[in-house]
């Protein structure tokens, strides 16, 4: 399967898990250390995030690099500033910064590559997190060293626009497949021992031309629902909370898990396994 069929793979179990999960348009999955700030950093470096940008036509379909950068962007300051209203001390780590620092760049490097194999997991086995399945390896640890922070925020966003000639298609054949839209996924890495103590997403409905041409507004939206479940720093949540919290969300998930599988298994079959 070649770059773009992978990507293409992941944006659709993406897009199941989002129209799952209904009208809250917000997920959170937190360790309990994490809810009641034992492990919770309270300083974070913003890794710059990855986009992925797809554009369906009625015949092919398009990755679109450079709106994806623009898209990064815009999520990282949107992110840095919904973190900084909500009490926490962040930094955001630009390609600028990368470029200049290339010991920093290998490291962030070497985390991203290893969050990219964990992400996917995280996707499929989201409840995981709290019991803290996913691991960032000992780079974290190097890196929250190097930047002098607490823990990282490490991000990956799908956008997916739908030409008019798709969407009248869709329309015309009752597709309850979604429309365009754009989702931000964020994991929280702390730095002493490296896990993936949390996990929020947000999933925003939009259109073509406003993730062409208002990205800042687009990504603003999102990254604002995937934040909505991220405690305030002030904020400490009893262990009684956090189980009754976790048996509603287990709830939620279960038929999203399940149309997961049921794609990832027609994938396989068309693919021969690939």
């Amino acid at each position: 399967m070649t770059t773009l069929g992978r990507h293409l793979k992941t944006v659709a179990a993406l897009a199941v898990l989002s129209c799952a999960v209904g009208a809250a348009h917000a997920k959170g999955y937190m360790t309990a250390g994490f809810q009641a700030k034992r492990s919770r950093p309270m300083t974070l470096a913003i890794l710059p995030p990855h986009a992925e940008v797809i554009k369906e036509k009625v015949v092919m379909t398009d990755d679109m690099p450079q709106e994806a950068a623009a898209l990064e962007r815009e999520a990282a300051l949107a992110l840095k500033a919904g973190l900084a209203a909500k009490g926490y001390n962040v930094r955001l780590i630009t390609p600028d910064d990368l470029k200049a620092n290339p010991a920093t760049r290998t490291l962030v490097k070497k985390v991203q590559d290893r969050y990219n194999e964990e992400w996917r997991k995280i996707v499929y086995r989201p409840k995981q997190v709290r019991e803290r399945r996913y691991q960032g390896g000992d780079d974290v640890l190097r890196l929250c060293a190097m930047l002098k922070v607490q823990g990282l925020a490490v991000s990956r966003i799908q956008a997916v626009g739908v030409s008019k000639g798709k969407a009248t298609m869709r329309y015309f054949s009752s597709s309850s497949q979604p429309h365009s839209y754009a989702r931000v996924d964020m994991g929280i890495l702390e730095g002493q021992k490296g896990y993936v103590e949390a996990y929020f997403s947000g999933y925003e409905n939009t259109s073509l031309g406003q993730i062409l041409k208002k990205p800042a507004l687009v990504m603003g939206q999102a990254a604002e629902h995937a934040l909505k479940k991220y405690p305030a720093a002030a904020d400490v949540r009893q262990v009684e909370e956090a189980v009754a919290q976790k048996d509603a969300d287990d709830a939620a998930d279960e038929s999203a898990i399940k149309d997961f599988e049921v794609l990832m298994s027609g994938s396989k079959a068309k693919t021969g396994g690939n």
